[in-house]
Protein backbone atom coordinates (compact mmCIF):
# COMPACT_ATOMS: atom_id res chain seq x y z
CA UNK A 1 0.00 0.00 0.00
CA UNK A 2 2.97 2.41 0.77
CA UNK A 3 4.50 1.85 -2.23
CA UNK A 4 1.22 2.31 -4.20
CA UNK A 5 0.54 5.87 -2.60
CA UNK A 6 4.20 6.61 -3.07
CA UNK A 7 3.58 5.88 -7.26
CA UNK A 8 0.57 7.76 -6.81
CA UNK A 9 2.75 10.84 -5.77
CA UNK A 10 5.40 10.33 -8.46
CA UNK A 11 2.49 10.03 -10.94
CA UNK A 12 1.22 13.42 -9.73
CA UNK A 13 5.03 14.43 -10.01
CA UNK A 14 5.70 13.76 -13.84
CA UNK A 15 1.62 14.69 -14.95
CA UNK A 16 3.07 18.28 -13.23
CA UNK A 17 6.13 18.50 -14.87
CA UNK A 18 5.35 16.93 -18.37
CA UNK A 19 2.20 19.24 -19.10
CA UNK A 20 3.97 22.18 -20.28
CA UNK A 21 5.52 20.11 -22.99
CA UNK A 22 2.02 19.37 -24.97
CA UNK A 23 1.35 23.23 -24.19
CA UNK A 24 4.54 24.51 -26.25
CA UNK A 25 2.82 25.40 -29.34
CA UNK A 26 -0.04 27.60 -27.46
CA UNK A 27 2.17 29.19 -24.89
CA UNK A 28 4.45 30.10 -27.79
CA UNK A 29 2.06 31.90 -29.44
CA UNK A 30 -0.23 33.49 -26.78
CA UNK A 31 3.18 34.74 -25.08
CA UNK A 32 5.35 34.96 -28.64
CA UNK A 33 8.22 32.87 -26.95
CA UNK A 34 11.06 31.56 -29.35
CA UNK A 35 12.37 27.54 -29.30
CA UNK A 36 15.32 28.59 -27.15
CA UNK A 37 13.35 30.53 -24.54
CA UNK A 38 11.05 27.65 -24.53
CA UNK A 39 14.06 25.15 -23.92
CA UNK A 40 15.21 27.98 -21.40
CA UNK A 41 11.81 27.67 -19.37
CA UNK A 42 11.14 24.06 -19.49
CA UNK A 43 14.62 22.83 -19.20
CA UNK A 44 17.87 25.42 -17.45
CA UNK A 45 15.56 27.42 -15.21
CA UNK A 46 13.67 24.51 -14.23
CA UNK A 47 16.73 21.96 -14.19
CA UNK A 48 19.21 24.43 -12.40
CA UNK A 49 16.64 25.34 -9.55
CA UNK A 50 15.81 21.61 -9.07
CA UNK A 51 19.35 20.45 -9.08
CA UNK A 52 20.09 23.03 -6.43
CA UNK A 53 16.84 22.66 -4.31
CA UNK A 54 17.39 18.67 -4.39
CA UNK A 55 20.53 18.81 -2.28
CA UNK A 56 19.44 20.68 1.04
CA UNK A 57 15.55 18.95 0.66
CA UNK A 58 17.74 15.64 0.59
CA UNK A 59 20.01 16.63 3.75
CA UNK A 60 16.89 18.10 5.49
CA UNK A 61 14.83 14.25 4.77
CA UNK A 62 17.91 12.31 6.04
CA UNK A 63 18.04 14.38 9.10
CA UNK A 64 14.11 14.83 10.10
CA UNK A 65 11.60 12.83 8.26
CA UNK A 66 11.54 12.18 4.29
CA UNK A 67 7.77 11.86 4.85
CA UNK A 68 7.20 15.25 5.87
CA UNK A 69 9.49 16.75 3.01
CA UNK A 70 7.58 14.73 0.17
CA UNK A 71 4.01 15.55 1.97
CA UNK A 72 5.33 19.64 1.98
CA UNK A 73 6.69 19.43 -1.43
CA UNK A 74 3.65 17.42 -3.01
CA UNK A 75 1.41 20.64 -1.88
CA UNK A 76 4.04 23.06 -2.97
CA UNK A 77 4.47 21.58 -6.53
CA UNK A 78 0.28 21.42 -6.98
CA UNK A 79 -0.14 25.06 -5.83
CA UNK A 80 2.56 26.48 -8.20
CA UNK A 81 1.63 24.10 -11.12
CA UNK A 82 -2.26 26.42 -11.27
CA UNK A 83 -0.16 29.23 -10.40
CA UNK A 84 1.73 28.58 -13.73
CA UNK A 85 -1.87 29.48 -15.34
CA UNK A 86 -2.03 33.03 -14.34
CA UNK A 87 1.40 34.30 -15.78
CA UNK A 88 0.90 37.02 -18.63
CA UNK A 89 4.78 36.85 -19.53
CA UNK A 90 8.11 35.14 -20.06
CA UNK A 91 9.26 36.20 -16.68
CA UNK A 92 6.22 34.91 -14.43
CA UNK A 93 6.02 31.25 -16.24
CA UNK A 94 9.62 30.86 -15.75
CA UNK A 95 8.65 32.14 -11.72
CA UNK A 96 6.13 29.78 -12.05
CA UNK A 97 7.74 26.79 -13.24
CA UNK A 98 10.92 27.41 -11.08
CA UNK A 99 8.74 26.94 -7.90
CA UNK A 100 7.37 23.74 -9.38
CA UNK A 101 11.08 22.49 -9.74
CA UNK A 102 12.43 23.57 -6.22
CA UNK A 103 9.31 21.63 -4.47
CA UNK A 104 9.58 18.47 -7.00
CA UNK A 105 13.34 18.20 -6.04
CA UNK A 106 11.93 17.01 -2.75
CA UNK A 107 9.88 14.60 -3.91
CA UNK A 108 12.50 11.06 -5.47
CA UNK A 109 15.24 11.63 -2.68
CA UNK A 110 12.60 11.48 -0.03
CA UNK A 111 10.64 8.61 -1.99
CA UNK A 112 13.81 6.61 -2.24
CA UNK A 113 14.45 6.85 1.84
CA UNK A 114 11.58 5.88 2.63
CA UNK A 115 11.22 2.53 0.01
CA UNK A 116 14.89 1.95 1.01
CA UNK A 117 13.85 1.40 5.19
CA UNK A 118 11.00 -0.26 4.52
CA UNK A 119 12.07 -2.95 1.85
CA UNK A 120 14.42 -5.36 1.79
CA UNK A 121 17.62 -4.85 0.04
CA UNK A 122 16.84 -8.40 -2.41
CA UNK A 123 13.37 -6.73 -3.38
CA UNK A 124 14.22 -2.98 -3.59
CA UNK A 125 14.88 -2.63 -7.16
CA UNK A 126 11.13 -4.31 -7.89
CA UNK A 127 10.05 -1.71 -5.59
CA UNK A 128 12.33 0.96 -6.86
CA UNK A 129 10.95 0.19 -10.25
CA UNK A 130 7.18 0.16 -9.17
CA UNK A 131 7.56 3.66 -7.81
CA UNK A 132 9.25 4.99 -11.24
CA UNK A 133 6.77 3.67 -13.45
CA UNK A 134 5.17 7.03 -12.38
CA UNK A 135 7.24 8.82 -14.59
CA UNK A 136 6.02 7.07 -17.65
CA UNK A 137 1.76 6.73 -16.29
CA UNK A 138 2.40 10.32 -15.79
CA UNK A 139 4.13 12.04 -18.63
CA UNK A 140 1.23 9.69 -20.50
CA UNK A 141 -1.59 11.58 -18.25
CA UNK A 142 0.08 15.17 -18.61
CA UNK A 143 0.00 14.83 -22.23
CA UNK A 144 -2.87 13.03 -23.10
CA UNK A 145 -4.88 14.93 -20.65
CA UNK A 146 -2.78 18.67 -21.15
CA UNK A 147 -3.60 17.79 -25.12
CA UNK A 148 -7.35 17.23 -24.66
CA UNK A 149 -7.75 20.49 -22.23
CA UNK A 150 -5.73 22.65 -24.56
CA UNK A 151 -7.80 21.60 -27.63
CA UNK A 152 -10.80 22.35 -25.50
CA UNK A 153 -10.03 25.48 -23.70
CA UNK A 154 -6.48 26.62 -23.55
CA UNK A 155 -3.51 26.42 -21.58
CA UNK A 156 -4.59 28.08 -18.74
CA UNK A 157 -7.27 26.18 -18.00
CA UNK A 158 -5.25 22.90 -18.47
CA UNK A 159 -3.08 24.20 -15.62
CA UNK A 160 -5.50 24.82 -12.95
CA UNK A 161 -7.31 21.35 -14.00
CA UNK A 162 -3.81 19.45 -13.46
CA UNK A 163 -2.03 21.38 -10.71
CA UNK A 164 -5.22 21.44 -7.58
CA UNK A 165 -6.29 17.70 -7.34
CA UNK A 166 -2.10 17.78 -5.48
CA UNK A 167 -3.34 19.64 -2.94
CA UNK A 168 -5.97 16.49 -2.10
CA UNK A 169 -3.33 13.83 -2.63
CA UNK A 170 -0.90 16.05 0.03
CA UNK A 171 -3.76 15.51 2.41
CA UNK A 172 -4.18 11.79 1.74
CA UNK A 173 -0.10 11.12 1.98
CA UNK A 174 -0.45 13.04 5.52
CA UNK A 175 -2.79 10.79 6.79
CA UNK A 176 -1.86 7.70 5.56
CA UNK A 177 2.35 7.71 5.03
CA UNK A 178 3.97 5.96 8.39
CA UNK A 179 5.95 8.40 10.68
CA UNK A 180 9.65 6.81 10.21
CA UNK A 181 12.25 9.00 11.99
CA UNK A 182 15.06 9.49 10.05
CA UNK A 183 17.72 6.45 9.79
CA UNK A 184 15.69 4.59 11.72
CA UNK A 185 18.42 1.83 12.09
CA UNK A 186 20.84 3.91 13.41
CA UNK A 187 21.63 6.56 15.92
CA UNK A 188 24.55 8.01 14.12
CA UNK A 189 23.56 11.62 12.91
CA UNK A 190 24.19 12.14 9.02
CA UNK A 191 27.11 13.48 8.15
CA UNK A 192 27.99 16.37 6.99
CA UNK A 193 26.63 17.39 3.17
CA UNK A 194 30.07 18.11 1.55
CA UNK A 195 31.81 14.80 3.42
CA UNK A 196 28.55 12.55 2.30
CA UNK A 197 29.33 14.00 -1.28
CA UNK A 198 33.09 13.44 -1.04
CA UNK A 199 32.39 10.02 0.19
CA UNK A 200 30.06 9.35 -3.31
CA UNK A 201 32.61 10.32 -5.59
CA UNK A 202 35.15 8.37 -4.15
CA UNK A 203 33.58 5.08 -5.43
CA UNK A 204 34.63 4.79 -9.03
CA UNK A 205 30.92 3.17 -9.83
CA UNK A 206 29.43 5.97 -8.52
CA UNK A 207 31.22 8.67 -10.63
CA UNK A 208 30.30 6.50 -13.53
CA UNK A 209 26.59 5.99 -13.19
CA UNK A 210 26.47 9.87 -12.35
CA UNK A 211 27.96 10.72 -15.47
CA UNK A 212 26.23 8.11 -17.49
CA UNK A 213 23.14 9.46 -16.15
CA UNK A 214 23.53 13.11 -17.04
CA UNK A 215 24.32 12.11 -20.33
CA UNK A 216 20.77 10.13 -20.81
CA UNK A 217 19.17 12.88 -19.21
CA UNK A 218 20.39 14.98 -22.27
CA UNK A 219 18.56 13.34 -25.06
CA UNK A 220 15.81 12.34 -22.74
CA UNK A 221 14.98 16.30 -21.33
CA UNK A 222 15.04 17.00 -25.10
CA UNK A 223 12.67 14.34 -26.19
CA UNK A 224 10.29 15.56 -23.21
CA UNK A 225 10.68 19.03 -23.89
CA UNK A 226 10.44 18.90 -27.76
CA UNK A 227 9.33 15.88 -28.93
CA UNK A 228 5.36 16.70 -28.40
CA UNK A 229 6.25 19.93 -30.91
CA UNK A 230 8.43 17.48 -33.41
CA UNK A 231 4.71 15.73 -34.17
CA UNK A 232 3.03 18.90 -34.57
CA UNK A 233 5.31 20.87 -36.65
CA UNK A 234 6.77 17.51 -39.00
CA UNK A 235 3.69 15.41 -39.41
CA UNK A 236 0.93 18.15 -38.33
CA UNK A 237 -0.87 16.86 -35.49
CA UNK A 238 -2.72 18.68 -33.16
CA UNK A 239 -1.79 19.14 -29.62
CA UNK A 240 -4.18 16.13 -28.99
CA UNK A 241 -3.19 13.99 -31.44
CA UNK A 242 0.16 14.38 -30.20
CA UNK A 243 -0.66 13.90 -26.85
CA UNK A 244 -2.50 11.17 -27.48
CA UNK A 245 0.82 9.49 -29.86
CA UNK A 246 3.14 10.92 -26.76
CA UNK A 247 1.21 9.48 -24.56
CA UNK A 248 2.04 5.66 -26.46
CA UNK A 249 5.74 6.17 -26.04
CA UNK A 250 5.25 7.19 -22.49
CA UNK A 251 2.98 4.97 -21.19
CA UNK A 252 4.08 1.56 -23.37
CA UNK A 253 7.57 2.00 -23.70
CA UNK A 254 8.04 3.82 -19.96
CA UNK A 255 5.95 1.31 -18.11
CA UNK A 256 7.78 -1.86 -19.86
CA UNK A 257 11.02 -0.51 -19.71
CA UNK A 258 11.20 0.92 -16.02
CA UNK A 259 9.47 -2.20 -14.35
CA UNK A 260 11.66 -4.56 -16.67
CA UNK A 261 14.53 -2.46 -15.99
CA UNK A 262 13.86 -3.10 -11.74
CA UNK A 263 12.91 -6.99 -12.30
CA UNK A 264 15.31 -7.69 -14.77
CA UNK A 265 18.19 -5.98 -12.68
CA UNK A 266 17.17 -8.01 -9.46
CA UNK A 267 16.64 -11.31 -11.36
CA UNK A 268 20.57 -10.68 -13.02
CA UNK A 269 22.34 -9.07 -10.30
CA UNK A 270 21.60 -12.44 -8.26
CA UNK A 271 24.44 -13.67 -10.39
CA UNK A 272 26.33 -10.85 -11.06
CA UNK A 273 26.32 -7.32 -9.43
CA UNK A 274 27.49 -5.96 -12.57
CA UNK A 275 24.27 -6.33 -14.41
CA UNK A 276 23.07 -3.16 -11.97
CA UNK A 277 24.42 -1.02 -15.17
CA UNK A 278 25.60 -3.59 -17.54
CA UNK A 279 21.91 -3.75 -18.46
CA UNK A 280 21.83 -0.29 -18.41
CA UNK A 281 24.22 -0.22 -20.73
CA UNK A 282 22.99 -2.31 -23.18
CA UNK A 283 19.58 -1.04 -23.20
CA UNK A 284 21.41 2.34 -24.42
CA UNK A 285 23.27 0.75 -27.75
CA UNK A 286 19.56 -0.83 -28.31
CA UNK A 287 17.83 2.51 -27.73
CA UNK A 288 19.91 4.67 -30.51
CA UNK A 289 19.44 3.06 -33.79
CA UNK A 290 15.35 3.15 -33.15
CA UNK A 291 16.00 6.63 -31.78
CA UNK A 292 17.34 7.78 -35.35
CA UNK A 293 14.97 6.02 -37.43
CA UNK A 294 12.45 8.05 -35.25
CA UNK A 295 13.52 11.71 -36.15
CA UNK A 296 14.79 10.63 -39.73
CA UNK A 297 10.89 8.71 -40.83
CA UNK A 298 8.69 10.41 -42.91
CA UNK A 299 5.78 7.50 -41.80
CA UNK A 300 4.21 8.84 -38.43
CA UNK A 301 3.44 5.26 -37.28
CA UNK A 302 7.16 4.36 -37.54
CA UNK A 303 8.12 7.07 -36.01
CA UNK A 304 5.99 6.35 -32.53
CA UNK A 305 6.79 2.94 -32.75
CA UNK A 306 10.52 3.65 -33.11
CA UNK A 307 10.11 6.33 -30.21
CA UNK A 308 8.10 3.76 -27.93
CA UNK A 309 11.02 1.03 -28.19
CA UNK A 310 14.14 4.00 -27.80
CA UNK A 311 12.49 5.32 -24.83
CA UNK A 312 11.72 1.75 -23.54
CA UNK A 313 15.28 0.06 -24.13
CA UNK A 314 16.31 3.71 -22.32
CA UNK A 315 14.37 3.72 -19.58
CA UNK A 316 15.96 -0.10 -18.38
CA UNK A 317 18.88 2.48 -16.67
CA UNK A 318 16.59 3.79 -14.37
CA UNK A 319 15.37 1.17 -11.45
CA UNK A 320 18.68 -0.35 -11.21
CA UNK A 321 20.69 2.28 -11.18
CA UNK A 322 18.92 4.09 -8.22
CA UNK A 323 18.99 0.83 -6.44
CA UNK A 324 22.64 -0.07 -7.04
CA UNK A 325 23.35 3.79 -5.34
CA UNK A 326 20.82 3.01 -2.79
CA UNK A 327 23.04 -0.02 -1.77
CA UNK A 328 26.33 1.52 -2.28
CA UNK A 329 25.14 3.71 1.18
CA UNK A 330 24.18 3.63 4.91
CA UNK A 331 20.86 4.57 5.89
CA UNK A 332 21.65 7.86 7.08
CA UNK A 333 22.65 9.44 3.72
CA UNK A 334 19.90 7.60 1.56
CA UNK A 335 18.28 10.19 0.68
CA UNK A 336 21.15 12.99 -0.19
CA UNK A 337 22.87 9.87 -2.18
CA UNK A 338 19.58 9.80 -4.87
CA UNK A 339 19.78 13.44 -4.88
CA UNK A 340 22.87 13.97 -5.61
CA UNK A 341 22.24 11.14 -8.33
CA UNK A 342 19.42 13.51 -9.44
CA UNK A 343 21.38 16.70 -9.29
CA UNK A 344 23.73 15.19 -11.65
CA UNK A 345 21.22 14.03 -14.28
CA UNK A 346 19.11 16.92 -13.66
CA UNK A 347 21.72 19.97 -13.96
CA UNK A 348 23.75 18.59 -17.43
CA UNK A 349 20.54 16.67 -18.62
CA UNK A 350 17.82 18.61 -18.03
CA UNK A 351 19.33 21.84 -18.72
CA UNK A 352 21.91 21.45 -21.75
CA UNK A 353 19.87 18.82 -23.91
CA UNK A 354 16.77 21.30 -24.01
CA UNK A 355 18.37 24.50 -24.42
CA UNK A 356 20.66 23.02 -26.91
CA UNK A 357 18.35 21.53 -28.86
CA UNK A 358 15.77 24.74 -29.11
CA UNK A 359 19.19 26.58 -30.04
CA UNK A 360 20.07 24.57 -32.85
CA UNK A 361 16.71 24.18 -33.57
CA UNK A 362 16.68 27.77 -34.19
CA UNK A 363 19.73 27.89 -35.87
CA UNK A 364 19.11 25.19 -38.80
CA UNK A 365 15.16 27.24 -39.32
CA UNK A 366 16.82 29.53 -42.43
CA UNK A 367 18.21 25.89 -43.89
CA UNK A 368 15.36 23.51 -43.07
CA UNK A 369 12.85 25.45 -42.11
CA UNK A 370 9.97 23.36 -39.62
CA UNK A 371 12.01 20.11 -40.64
CA UNK A 372 14.85 22.22 -38.64
CA UNK A 373 13.94 20.10 -35.02
CA UNK A 374 14.30 16.77 -36.43
CA UNK A 375 17.98 17.25 -37.26
CA UNK A 376 18.50 19.10 -33.59
CA UNK A 377 16.92 15.77 -32.34
CA UNK A 378 19.19 13.64 -33.71
CA UNK A 379 22.26 15.31 -32.40
CA UNK A 380 21.21 13.73 -29.14
CA UNK A 381 22.45 10.40 -30.63
CA UNK A 382 25.93 11.85 -29.18
CA UNK A 383 25.14 12.12 -25.86
CA UNK A 384 23.20 8.36 -25.72
CA UNK A 385 26.72 6.76 -26.78
CA UNK A 386 28.47 8.13 -24.32
CA UNK A 387 25.67 7.20 -22.35
CA UNK A 388 26.55 3.42 -22.92
CA UNK A 389 29.79 3.58 -22.81
CA UNK A 390 29.76 4.92 -18.89
CA UNK A 391 27.47 2.86 -17.68
CA UNK A 392 29.80 -0.15 -18.66
CA UNK A 393 32.36 1.31 -17.02
CA UNK A 394 30.03 1.79 -13.98
CA UNK A 395 29.29 -1.80 -14.20
CA UNK A 396 33.28 -2.95 -13.98
CA UNK A 397 33.54 -0.91 -10.79
CA UNK A 398 30.12 -1.56 -8.81
CA UNK A 399 31.26 -4.75 -7.42
CA UNK A 400 34.07 -3.76 -5.94
CA UNK A 401 32.70 -0.98 -4.24
CA UNK A 402 29.68 -2.81 -3.11
CA UNK A 403 32.10 -5.33 -1.32
CA UNK A 404 33.78 -2.52 -0.26
CA UNK A 405 30.58 -0.49 1.27
CA UNK A 406 29.72 -3.24 3.66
Amino acid sequence: MIVGLLLLINVVNFVDRQLPFILIGSIKADLRLSDAQIGLMAGLSFAIVYSFAALPLAHIADRWSPRWVLILSLGTWSAMTAAAGLANSFAHLVFARAGVAASEAGCTPSAHALIARLILPRRRALALAIFSIGVPIGSTLGLMLGGWINDVADWRTAFFVVGLPGLAIAMIAWLTLPRLPPAQTTRIAPPHFLATVRHLFAMPSFRYMATASALYACGSYAINVFAPAFLMRVHGLTASQAGLRMGIVFGVGGLIGTFAGGVLADKLAQRDEAWRQRLPAIGQWLSLPFAIVAWLTPNLDLAVFALTISYMMGLLYFAPTFAAAQSLVPDRIRATASAVLIFCLTIVGSSVGPLFVGWLSDLLVPTYGALSLRYALCSMGVTITLSAIFFHLASRALPGDMRRSL
